[in-house]
């Protein structure tokens, strides 16, 4: 009998090491071409082994000593493609921005408050060319320290779809955290907590593509 139950444990063992195995290959295999192709190939089973392999991934690249954020590059750009066409159909009013309070310059004189930093647009960084035009179009944007803001976020204004700027982990992580709105994510270029840079350009890229659609750019902004 006990023979058995052993025999029974060393077996499930087995399978759940086989599937998880399976999961990973199926993560570096369809993670890659997902990167390098504009085609999507199996993209729900992608999400799912990404989902449940994101940190035994990880560990596997750490140990090989290669891209530990492979997974979540992967992860941000697989959500974005998914949710991009939904996105465009949004309405100004229904989109929200969070970003990351490092993005702000080092001497920035803005405070900090229940909702994040209140920009006063001054010019030292990029986080006023954003807050200029989500003014202009309606949209609420909030500049916050950290994840445990987001959840105070979420309860202070309806919306439907969430631009989110963050490090590729934390984006990642609050991509996943946010799966029931319609989501669009842009990674830092640089880590760090303070003075870290974003590709202006792709962020009002979004916030030009929802409705009424628009063609702000800085130079437009700082005029």
């Amino acid at each position: 009998m006990d023979f058995n139950i052993f025999t029974l444990v060393g077996e499930i063992i087995v399978l759940i090491a086989i599937i998880l195995i399976f999961l990973i290959s199926i993560t570096f295999i369809l993670g890659n071409y997902t990167l390098n192709n504009d085609k999507l190939m199996f993209p729900k089973l992608l999400l799912l082994a990404l989902n449940l392999t994101y940190q035994p991934t990880k560990n596997i690249m750490k140990f090989f000593k290669c891209d530990e954020l492979f997974v979540d590059r992967v992860s941000i750009n697989l959500r974005n493609r998914l949710n991009i066409n939904s996105f465009k159909k949004l309405n100004a009013k229904d989109l929200i921005v969070i970003l990351p309070h490092c993005l702000r310059a080092k001497n920035c004189p803005a405070k900090l408050g229940s909702s994040g930093l209140s920009c006063i647009k001054c010019g030292k960084c990029s986080v006023g060319i954003f807050e200029e035009i989500c003014e202009r179009k309606g949209i609420g944007i909030y500049i916050v320290p950290g994840s445990t803001f987001i959840k105070r976020v979420i309860k202070q204004r309806p919306f439907k779809g969430v631009i989110c700027v963050a490090c590729p982990v934390d984006l990642n992580q609050a991509l996943m955290f946010l799966s029931n709105y319609i989501t669009q994510g842009v990674y830092l270029l640089n880590d760090g907590c303070i003075n870290t840079r974003v590709n202006e350009n792709e962020v009002i890229y979004l916030l030009n593509t929802v409705k009424p659609t628009t063609n702000y750019t800085p130079e437009i902004v700082n005029a």
